[in-house]
């Protein structure tokens, strides 16, 4: 700093003075953060949170020991809940190698082949299905299968485990269906030979009701008579119902799928169900949105019965003067097929059960039906590869769903049905 001539010492120690009181306010201005905490420590006033620190980690080693101690409790309890259950269980970790089981899992096996933990798949299931669905569990997929193991039958179900979100491991679930499986041939075996054998009694009904209407009688009789020939028509469609269901069940119904021009299927299938639509006083309308061109690779006679069941159906249901859309899409990932109707709807609640045998919604029961159609189409949709769904509120409609792979190939004969 430099000063001018002519200035006093007096005026020189007066700025000298200012400039000094300005530098101790800015440093204490600065320091102000510091020397606070700092001078409640040297005098003995130590803020709230240095008190509470004792108390606080004395509560989080508690809680720590609570949730040891909790740990602890449910690694006891799972192993005797495991013991306990009848269902097999297996743990399979994200290398591949078994990691639990219970005992139940080692009974349904067998116990002429151990199990240890750090085995792999094929050692443990040496049918071709088992490592194959365990392979697709892995990729996210969860697969159910039958084995058959010393004259008993298991349906063993492959679950994703996923605890983290990716999947680590694969959950294997063990369950002996046996009796349930006697029973269910049993079953179908009973409505085939009870299909077959009311065939020929129904068949001479017939013919005697129609030898009574080509006879002159009076008009009581004739009525009689053509109530019996409505009962004989609704008995011959419940027997061919049950024939043809059993025979998907049982496994004995083959497809023969073939290349299907798309526009000549379409045209056929409207040909026959434009009659019934006017029949019924509804608008039968057709969308498509494919190719120019397009084939399918499918069996004609079920793909027409699929699809004429839910369109009967839908004309069923639908209104006087009201319309149903029947509308397909094909692209690469599959087909779809849609019934699209305008009638009363169906309950949430009945949703789930429609496609059970001789189940019918209460808004169905006024109208004549065996009960067992949409049961048909599902077991025909499965035996496709594919799947169908329904989707429908009350008071607005239906619109039943059939989505099928691109190209349907051959399949074996179809097993039992999932129980």
């Amino acid at each position: 700093m430099s000063v001018h001539k002519g200035a006093s010492l007096p005026w020189t120690l007066g700025l000298l003075g200012t400039l000094g009181l300005v530098l101790v306010l800015m440093a204490r201005w600065q320091l102000r953060p510091l020397a606070e905490p700092l001078g409640q420590l040297l005098s003995g006033t130590r803020s709230r949170a240095i008190e509470d620190l004792p108390g606080a980690w004395t509560a989080l080693e508690r809680e720590n020991r609570d949730l040891k101690e909790r740990a602890a409790s449910e690694d006891r309890m799972l192993p005797g809940i495991m013991a306990r259950l009848e269902e097999g269980v297996l743990l399979f970790g994200i290398s591949g190698l078994l990691e639990q089981f219970n005992p139940a899992a080692q009974r349904h096996l067998g116990l002429g082949a151990p199990l240890a933990k750090g085995m792999a798949v094929p050692e443990i299931f040496r049918d071709a299905l088992g490592p194959e669905a365990v392979q697709k569990a892995y990729r996210g997929t969860s697969c159910e299968w039958r084995l058959t193991r010393a004259s008993r039958t298991l349906r063993v179900r492959a679950i994703p485990f996923a605890p983290l979100g990716a999947v680590s491991g694969v959950l294997l679930t063990l369950d002996d269906v046996t009796s349930q499986e006697a029973l269910e041939t049993t079953r179908q075996k009973f409505i085939s030979n009870v299909s077959h054998e009311l065939k020929t009694p129904v068949t001479a009904i017939r013919i005697a009701a129609e030898n009574l209407q080509e006879e002159e009688l009076r008009d009581s009789a004739r009525s009689s008579a053509e109530s019996i020939m409505r009962s004989v028509d609704r008995l011959t469609l419940l027997l061919g119902d049950l024939s043809e269901l059993s025979r998907i069940e049982s496994g004995a119904l083959h497809l023969a799928p073939v290349r299907l021009d798309l526009a000549a299927f379409l045209e056929a299938l409207m040909r026959e169900l434009q009659p019934r639509g006017e029949a019924c006083g509804v608008r039968l309308m057709l969308s498509v949105n494919a190719p120019d061109g397009t084939a399918i690779h499918a069996d004609p006679l079920r793909l027409h019965q699929v699809i004429e069941n839910l369109v009967s159906n839908a004309l069923k249901f639908s209104p006087e003067h009201g319309r149903v859309d029947l509308s397909v899409q094909v692209t690469a990932q599959g087909q779809i097929w849609e019934v699209r109707d305008q009638g009363p709807g169906i309950p949430e609640a009945e949703q789930g059960r429609i496609f059970e045998r001789f189940y019918r919604a209460q808004t169905a029961k006024a109208k004549p039906g065996t009960g067992l159609g949409l049961a048909i189409v599902k077991h025909l949709c499965r035996l496709m590869g594919g799947e169908v769904a329904v989707e429908s509120k009350p008071g607005e409609g239906a619109v039943f769903r059939v989505i099928l792979p691109p190209q349907v190939e051959p399949q074996e004969p179809a097993g039992p049905p999932s129980l």
